[in-house]
């Protein structure tokens, strides 16, 4: 997906335009810093990430100082993706603060920044994808942490020995039995972020460690990869995130009604193969409900090869 110009979205008012003011009110503009706006139309259309992005440069525009935007809002500069409600402030790092301030609309982190630490992208200056994937792996969830860096793997954007490297360089001790976790989990073939949560959801509550991407063919020719499999067990399970269904870019000219049927032939001869017994559908909400998923992967023969051991991934 392209990427927007962020700079261009963010309408600047010097001094807090009355007009403008009047135009947020009747919903024309939204704010997102002090002084700065977007136009709804366009807001509308962004994603979660291209949202917190453009607070970002709005807010960073504002600062006197120079900061380096860093953690999950370098994540949303970088396009990785960001798991749960909308992020309340805009994450930076000064190295030159003894310690980590909290205001109103920016947190400034205190830690120091290596060579190769910083880069510039997208008009902002950020920290460089793996030291940002480690930045989240220390402060946030395991889902969070695993879902940026199986993005940074599978599009290259660094390399697990980066990562490796960059979290070593670290002097901090909180989080980093977490971060080294999450190097171990990591993996370039998780397609989406949901499919990375329900990875650490699915080893949270015990069940065996599915194949991931299998290719699968048939008479007629391939069928496709399926995105988690236990094929010992004959059951397969796929993680739905709708994203195909409403995002034109993804759906290639078809129509909505059109790759839900595509959808429902190819699961049909994934249901036709000899090693399949069960297919199952996973969905964002499912994740929140983790009763629910463990009773529908029992009930098709998956059994839990030991006892769920940590929360499925908010720690």
């Amino acid at each position: 997906m392209n990427q927007i110009d962020l700079q261009s979205l963010i309408i600047r008012s010097r001094f807090d335009d009355p007009s403008e003011r009047r135009a947020h009110a009747r919903g024309d503009l939204v704010r997102v810093a002090p002084g700065r706006y977007v136009e709804a139309s366009a807001w509308k259309g962004l994603r979660r990430e291209e949202r917190h992005a453009a607070r970002v440069t709005a807010a960073v525009g504002r600062l006197q100082s120079e900061v380096v935007v860093s953690h999950t809002s370098a994540a949303a500069v970088w396009g990785m993706p960001l798991i749960g409600p909308p992020l309340a402030r805009v994450s930076t790092t000064d190295p030159k603060r003894a310690r980590t301030h909290t205001g109103a609309h920016v947190t400034k982190h205190a830690a120091p920044l290596q060579d190769g630490e910083v880069t510039v992208h997208r008009g902002l200056v950020v920290t460089s994808p793996a030291r940002t994937a480690v930045d989240i792996a220390l402060t946030a969830g395991r889902g969070q942490a695993v879902a940026v860096l199986d993005h940074c793997l599978r599009l290259r954007l660094c390399s697990l020995a980066e990562y490796q490297e960059c979290l070593v360089s670290r002097d901090r001790v909180r989080g980093s039995t977490r971060a080294s976790w999450v190097a171990e989990f990591a993996t370039p073939l998780a397609g989406s972020a949901g499919e990375s949560v329900y990875r650490v959801v699915l080893d949270g509550l015990g069940f065996p460690e599915p194949t991931l991407q299998e290719r699968h063919r048939d008479d007629d020719g391939l069928i496709g990869f399926t995105d988690f499999g236990w094929r010992r067990f004959g059951v397969y399970d796929e993680f739905d995130g709708f994203v195909k269904y409403l995002d034109r870019e993804m759906r290639h000219g078809l129509t909505a009604d059109e790759v839900v049927v595509r959808e429902k032939i190819r699961e049909d001869r994934l249901r036709a193969l000899p090693y399949v017994t069960t297919v199952t559908r996973t969905i964002w909400p499912d994740l929140d409900q983790p009763r629910r998923i463990v009773q529908r992967l029992e009930r098709a023969g998956l059994p839990r090869v030991r006892t769920a051991n940590r929360a499925p991934h908010r720690d």
